[in-house]
This record gives structure tokens, C-alpha cells and sequence, in this order.
């Protein structure tokens, strides 16, 4: 780290945020609404490991769910679909139809 930003540490963290844990949430934040293509890759990394859904990468990604889905098929990427198993699927059948 070089000294202009350690020096800038110094005065920011104290002046302008409660902690150096505050002021990464900003960088991070500014990071992701600035870069659009970072906000793109996170949001495929969290849809690929099941932190978020469709509509919740979509959303992150700055994009529709549409847009989103033809993002995952570019890279491959296979979408999970989400939805009832089928015994409960089954199970609600038989007590609408009996």
C-alpha cells in the first residue's frame, strides 16, 4: 500500500466513517455502480452459487430478468429452475381434485 493511501486512510476513516470496515462498503458499492461488467460478474457468481435468485442476480446485474437469462446462455451457464417437488405438486392435486 503506498503512503499517499495509507495517509488518506488516516484522515478519511476517522473524519468521514465510523471504520476502515465502513469505508469498504462505500469503495465497494461505488466499485459496483460504477463497473458495470463487475456488477454483471458478481451477480453471476452469487446466481451460480445459489446465494441469490434469478430476479435477485437480474436486479444486481442492473438488468431484466430477460436480459439476465440471455446473459447465462452466452456463458453456458444453466439456469436452476426453481419450483415444487413433485410429491408436493401431487399432494396439492389431490386435495383440489380429490
Amino acid at each position: 500500500m503506498s503512503e499517499i493511501v495509507k495517509e488518506g486512510l488516516k484522515l478519511l476513516i476517522p473524519k468521514y466513517y465510523k471504520s476502515e470496515e465502513d469505508l469498504i462498503e462505500e469503495s465497494f458499492r461505488i466499485i459496483i455502480r460504477n463497473k458495470p461488467k463487475i456488477r454483471i460478474e458478481l451477480a453471476l457468481e452469487l446466481y451460480k452459487n445459489k446465494k441469490a435468485s434469478l430476479a435477485k442476480s437480474a436486479e444486481i446485474a442492473g438488468l431484466t430478468t430477460i436480459e439476465f437469462k440471455e446473459v447465462l446462455a452466452d456463458r453456458g451457464i444453466k439456469r436452476e429452475i426453481e419450483g415444487d417437488e413433485i410429491e408436493e405438486i401431487d399432494k396439492t392435486i389431490k386435495e383440489v381434485f380429490g
